[in-house]
């Protein structure tokens, strides 16, 4: 029975929501503007503003081996995995209608101190007076981890509320 339930679920999560739609971009930090560094003896923080989707720049924290990123506006917090990581090559937009609802991007751990993988993130679209956040963070390793993602994303992006509302941490 929990099979059943399980394959269930995977399948459910699989079938793309009627209207939603995916496109993806390079997230490569060479060929962003540096909007800010640290000084010498400041540390080891930069941020960046790269290319983005239909005017939505990726905005990308780095400090010390970890990255945050944000879409349409900084939401001026710190939503990144612990330990060090890096980001991988690119950001999967969640689309409704045409319009960029949520962005989907994996950390990839690589400090001494965890084991080797990956996790999802799930974060809304920011715009002025309203930052985006993140929503869901899953387990790379999951079986079907891109298709829970985006389920994540069409089932919560539009209606999630900064600040309020948990970001999901299931699947992991």
């Amino acid at each position: 029975m929990t099979w059943f339930l399980l394959a269930s679920l995977a399948a459910a999560a699989a079938a793309p929501a009627p209207g939603y739609s995916s496109t993806y971009t390079a997230l490569n930090l060479d060929r962003c503007r540096v909007l800010s560094q640290a000084a010498e003896g400041e540390g080891d923080w930069i941020n960046w503003r790269c290319p983005g989707l239909s005017g939505v720049p990726l905005l990308v924290h780095g400090d010390d081996g970890r990255f945050d990123v944000d879409a349409g506006v900084d939401n001026a917090q710190w939503e990144a995995l612990g330990g060090l990581h890096r980001l991988g090559p690119q950001v999967e937009w969640r689309l409704r209608r045409g319009r960029p609802i949520a962005i989907i991007f994996r950390y990839i751990q690589s400090g001494p101190d965890q084991p080797p993988g990956t996790r999802l993130a799930v974060e809304t679209i920011g715009r002025r007076g309203r930052p985006g956040c993140l929503i869901s963070m899953i387990d790379g390793a999951v079986p079907n981890a891109n298709a829970v993602a985006r389920e994540r994303a069409d089932r919560r992006a539009e209606g999630f509320r900064c600040g309020v509302d948990t970001p999901e941490r299931g699947a992991e």
